[in-house]
């Protein structure tokens, strides 16, 4: 599940030279050389046929020493030269090593579930857990990611900080080859290992117990072109990957009426009806979700209410279901296609093209169809990923199924295995009646508690336990304030709506894997509950005063009284957020956040702080010395979305720090539309203040490095509008303490605009400047419309004076080729800044080629993004 493993890979070195059977030496397992060690006293006798005997230098790798410090023996013959591996360490020579293969619920849990139990001093195992990421996935609330409900360390706190308080090693590695020896016979009383593990950093772990809970891997390559096109949605990794798709989706179409947002899912069981709800729900009416299911029911194996539940939710959204079709084949359209005359028109700036679906019927009475898509989400099908771990010249050393799930006992040992568990994906268990136990979570769960006493059991030579699945019910996500759950000890009953979103969460809140993570994430998710309530209410009070409006229809009334106020829009701003008449406000993908820390790829530290009323994240470039520039940083967003701990800008902010050896300080302003301008102005402005008092004097990364003679103000977007007024607020007399220059303003394709048009602005549709004028209203308290000097600086003689007097020294202004709605505006700038009298240095306008809107955040390391950041760079170097 987990824990992913590249295909087996021969030994590099030969074993020995084969000999006849007859000829062979008598030793143990049946190679050449006997090595001498205390836990290979006595030959062992096989009890299965010779293909399972170990090659000789894995049994040189088992025979080294037990104290687990790195040695191997060395041959005694000279005709074989033996390269060391690097053995794994463990910490006692006496105590029973436990290894556990992968950090899903059945590995992470049942190492915690050893922890807890009561040992004998002698016997408490030493637990080794190894898994390929090094955070551990609650894989079914990845949905909440895309609704932006919840943040990454809620769902995907990292190993280390879950185990910092117990004695479980982790090892973030990928298995590569198991050898196990524990099928072999051994006389009584004679010690032994249970065999050891190959990782792909070369490691080899030897054990006594071993855990298999690697679970399965998304199966992507079923047609012709679904492993180029499709995407999974099975680890955190393919959750962000979607959430980034969909984001490059939404800024795209990006003050456009059509065309609408297509997303293809395929799959309708659990994963498929969750991912086209929380899809639908994001997009609402600027996209479709095509769900596409080859049995002509939704989720087969789900409770009749939970069908029911979501059958509901997926009729009432814009979601197109195609019952009894299996998907033929994906393909990426072209110009030649004739299946529909609107996939030339439809064809995405840069490598984004519409997706080609066919469509072949499953049922009889059907016909083929032609489906298009943006994106294409894979929910079908899975792999396991234990029959390439088993090697070449032992296949069979573990008995598995057709599906590659190892054969297991009630107590989950594995047959023939006497020091092996199985657990969920990995293991193919029956219940009572014969049926294998479905992949999901609650088995896992269950089958952890159960294994880690079943070891506990074993290596205190108490019986084992028989596993018993106890179904407890099922629940799935249907949207943001929406899901379906059954208990099955209540017949007949169904949770929904509301309700059931609540009893959710509050049983995933306690099913987190340890308390500590369970505190805080009760806590955030109770915070962020209770910050949107109070949103309600305050958004409930302003509407009881409406402004007047013209009478209404009354049959439309009548219908708009008997929607639902939060599911009806009150206000959509794409591709950032969405209000509700209830005054809920769903921030699309804002719920991604990264800590603040040391940057592994550039080595820049940085922290969060307070900044008087404000907040900010701090950067510190790697090795500074001596006095360097300050640059304050205003993330874009429209205003309504965004912080210093969003992925893309953290990581620029990393990149920008570790190339310019300046001290950066990333602001966290407050948003609209709880906190309409000019709040973000007055963040922005405490948090200049901040710096250039070195921290209110307080702040050691600033006494020591800052040069308040360079000081930047730098942003992107809204937040290159945030950096132009704070910088007409610095122009005031005393604004800043004696010593403070500001050295350059950067404007990255910044947000200005207007009630008149500017260049090519005119050819916009009436319905663009109706868009930017009321999405600017949504986001400042009080304002005058687009002629605000806020956003237009230059619109009168009395703006182009105070514009004219910003106390920068040079100003750079950048713009990309393909930014449709504010490239304009950000050339009118830099004309009218030149010609407005100001007395500092206007630089040369920089502009990226075929690039559209912010895109450098997701493509830093691209042609165009390297120049940008290398143009920025050399503005604060200079």
């Amino acid at each position: 599940m987990s824990c992913r493993a590249s295909p087996w890979i021969r030994p590099l070195l030969p074993a020995g030279p084969r000999f006849p059977t007859s000829a062979r030496p008598r030793s143990p397992l049946g190679i050449r050389n006997l090595w001498k060690n205390p836990i290979l006293k006595s030959s062992w006798t096989l009890d299965v046929p010779n293909m399972f005997a170990l090659p000789s230098r894995l049994f040189r790798c088992m025979a080294s020493s037990g104290s687990g410090d790195g040695g191997f023996a060395r041959p005694t013959s000279t005709d074989e030269v033996v390269t060391p591996l690097p053995l794994y360490s463990w910490p006692d020579k006496q105590r029973p090593r436990v290894c556990i293969l992968g950090g899903g619920f059945g590995g992470l849990y049942t190492a915690l579930r050893l922890e807890s139990l009561v040992w004998p001093s002698d016997k408490k195992p030493q637990v080794v857990l190894v898994d390929q990421s090094d955070r551990f996935v609650f894989k079914p609330m990845l949905y909440e990611l895309l609704s932006g409900e919840v943040d990454v360390w809620e769902i995907a706190p990292s190993f280390t900080e879950l185990l910092k308080n117990t004695s479980v090693q982790f090892v973030r590695d990928s298995v590569k080859l198991l050898r196990p020896s524990d099928h072999f016979r051994r006389e009584p009383g004679e010690s032994c290992t249970g065999g050891v593990v190959y990782l792909e950093s070369g490691t080899v772990i030897e054990y006594d117990w071993l855990v298999l809970a690697l679970g399965a891997e998304a199966k992507i390559d079923v047609v012709p072109g679904s492993a180029e096109y499709a995407l999974p949605f099975t680890t955190l990794e393919d959750a962000l990957r979607v959430e980034s798709k969909l984001k490059m989706l939404e800024r795209k179409r990006f003050g456009k009426s059509s065309p609408t947002i297509e997303v293809a899912i395929v799959g309708l069981g659990y994963s498929g009806v969750e991912l086209a709800a929380t899809i639908s729900e994001r997009l609402k009416n600027t996209g479709t979700v095509k769900a596409i299911n080859v049995q002509t029911t939704i989720c087969p194996t789900a409770s009749q209410g939970n069908r029911d539940a979501a059958l509901k939710v997926l009729e009432s959204r814009n979601i197109q279901l195609f019952l009894g079709y299996f998907v033929a084949c994906i393909k990426e359209a072209s110009t030649s296609d004739d299946s529909s005359s609107t996939v030339t028109d439809s064809e995405v700036d840069g490598d984004h093209k519409k997706l080609i679906l066919d469509l072949q019927p499953a049922e009889r009475g059907l016909k083929g169809q032609t489906l298009e898509a943006d994106l294409v989400l894979w929910t079908v099908g899975s792999t396991s990923q234990l029959p390439r771990l088993q090697p070449a010249d032992a296949p069979y050393v573990i008995p598995l199924n057709g599906r590659g799930q190892v054969e297991t006992e009630e107590t989950l040992k594995v047959k023939g295995h006497p020091r092996t568990f199985a657990i969920g994906d990995s293991a193919a268990l029956r219940d009572p009646s014969g049926k294998l136990l479905p992949a999901t979570a609650q088995v896992a769960f269950q089958q952890a508690d159960f294994a880690g006493w079943n070891l506990w059991a074993a290596i205190n030579d108490r019986p084992l336990l028989p596993f018993r699945f106890q179904n407890l019910g099922e629940m799935m996500t249907l949207g943001r304030n929406d899901a379906a759950i059954t208990a099955s000890f209540i017949e007949g009953l169904t949770l929904e709506g509301p309700l059931g979103h609540a009893a959710r969460k509050l049983v995933y809140c306690l099913r987190m894997p340890t308390d500590e993570h369970r505190v805080k994430v009760g806590i955030s998710w109770f915070t962020k509950t209770a910050i949107d309530s109070l949103a309600s209410v305050q958004n409930a009070v302003a509407n009881s005063f409406p402004p007047p409006t013209p009478l209404a229809d009354s049959t439309n009334s009548s219908a708009a009284a008997a929607m639902d106020p939060d599911c009806e829009v009150a206000f959509d701003f794409p591709p950032y957020l969405c209000q509700y008449k209830s005054g809920r406000v769903h921030r699309f993908g804002s719920a991604l956040t990264v800590p603040a820390g040391t940057d592994a790829a550039t080595g820049v530290v940085s922290k969060d702080i307070r900044a008087g009323p404000a907040s900010v994240r701090i950067y510190l470039p790697p090795g500074a010395t001596g006095k360097i520039p300050v640059v304050v940083y205003f993330h874009g967003g429209g205003f309504v979305v965004g912080s210093p701990a969003r992925p893309g800008t953290h990581n620029y902010l990393n990149d920008l720090v570790a190339r310019s050896g300046a001290i950066g300080v990333s602001v966290y302003y407050r948003l609209a539309p709880e906190h309409k301008l000019p709040a973000a102005y007055d963040d922005a402005w405490a948090a200049l203040r901040w710096a250039v008092t070195l921290g209110d004097g307080e702040e050691p990364w600033l006494l020591d490095h800052a040069d308040l003679s360079r000081v930047f103000l730098a942003g992107c977007s809204a937040g290159a509008n945030i950096a132009h007024n704070t910088a007409v607020r610095a122009a005031a007399p005393g604004a800043l303490p004696d010593g403070v220059t500001l050295r350059g303003l950067a404007l990255v394709h910044p947000y200005f605009t207007g009630s008149e048009a500017v260049g090519s602005e005119v050819a916009f549709a009436p319905e663009i400047r109706g868009f930017m004028e009321r999405t600017w209203r949504y986001v400042v308290s009080e304002t005058v419309g687009l002629d605000d000097p806020r956003v237009c600086p230059f619109v009168d003689e009395a703006a182009r004076k105070v514009a004219a007097g910003i106390p920068c020294e040079c100003v750079l202004v950048c713009v990309a080729e393909n930014d449709v709605l504010l490239k304009e505006r950000g050339l009118w700038y830099y004309r009218e800044l030149k010609a407005s009298g100001y007395a500092g240095e206007v630089e040369e306008l920089f502009e990226s080629k075929g690039v559209d809107h912010a895109f450098h955040f997701d493509k830093l390391d691209t042609e165009e993004g390297a120049k940008l950041q290398e143009r920025i760079v050399a503005f604060i170097k200079a």
